[in-house]
């Protein structure tokens, strides 16, 4: 291979690395001749076609890879998380279950694994084969994400946070980690924390839609007309209303009748709030931010 050819390559892992596909691409449609069909040129091909979204254009590009050079773990796990971003599940399963065939104690392709579990709705399943990779590599950012991941699943918010915060003890600028330790904060009531975990995790990964709209839902909540919202923001709304109902009715029952009213226009002016603030102060924010 030239020498050219060669630094194409590796500006195109570079760019994967930091979370540039759109980069990584433009490298690789320059590559000439035979360099085109090196397996590194179809492996990040394939990645930064997933990174992107076009998981469909990925599909092909790795399977086509492994027609090439025959069966191997890290185009097989790329085809993996494609086939599962594509809704895909049994596929995903075979493909990993080949990767696996080949190296049983791959970390990667357990993970891998176990995250079609996890969409598959098999928690348990998907628990034991995060413990196996962890029994591989126990130090590590992708085994305390998929560690959270699980906790995600079984509804475990703290468990969640507490393994999210791990991974990025490995690597604190991991974007998936930091995604995690996002949404794990925002479920455990620390709103900024979330707010900036999940931005930084958006920042990094500039064509990720949802973490964009997962970082303007932390930005609203933590907004400060907001603030008189976010003590009832981990309670059941049905709940708030029979407590508040209750209360109201309860002063009455009691003779206290003017207390009463005050605490239902109370009430009703924070309702009025709840129905008006957000909505508006969304609306300036997906301005803000070109939505």
């Amino acid at each position: 291979m030239t020498e050219p050819a060669e630094s194409r390559l590796q500006l195109a892992g570079h760019w994967l690395q930091i979370g540039r596909p759109e980069r990584a691409l433009g490298e690789l449609d320059a590559l000439p001749g035979d360099a085109a069909l090196d397996v590194r040129a179809y492996l990040f091909r394939g990645t930064a076609l997933h990174q992107l979204d076009r998981n469909a254009e990925a599909i092909d590009v790795l399977q086509d890879g492994l027609g090439r050079h025959g069966p191997f773990p890290p185009l097989l796990q790329v085809l993996g998380y494609a086939l599962r971003a594509e809704g895909r599940l049994s596929e995903a399963e075979s493909v990993f279950l080949q990767g696996l065939s080949l190296d049983p104690t791959d970390p990667d392709l357990l993970i891998g694994y176990a995250r079609v579990c996890l969409a598959a709705g098999q928690v348990e399943k998907a628990s034991a084969l995060v413990e196996r990779a962890a029994s591989q590599v126990p130090e590590s950012v992708v085994v305390s994400a998929a560690r959270a991941e699980v906790a995600f699943a079984l509804g475990k918010d703290r468990d969640m946070r507490r393994h999210s915060v791990e991974a990025l003890s490995h690597d604190p600028e991991d974007p998936h980690a930091r995604a995690l330790h996002g949404t794990a904060s925002m479920l455990t009531g620390d709103a900024r924390a979330g707010y900036d975990s999940l931005r930084s995790a958006a920042a990094s990964q500039p064509g990720d839609a949802d973490l964009r709209a997962a970082a303007r839902e932390a930005k609203l909540v933590n907004h400060p007309l907001m603030l008189p919202l976010r003590p009832f923001a981990r309670f059941n709304p049905l709940v708030v209303w029979i407590g508040a109902v209750a209360i109201i009715y309860g002063l009455r029952i009691a003779g206290l009748g003017p207390l009463s009213f005050a605490f239902a226009m109370v009430w009703l002016a924070f309702c009025v709030y709840s129905w008006v603030v957000p909505p508006l102060v969304r609306r300036w924010l997906n301005r803000k931010w070109g939505q």
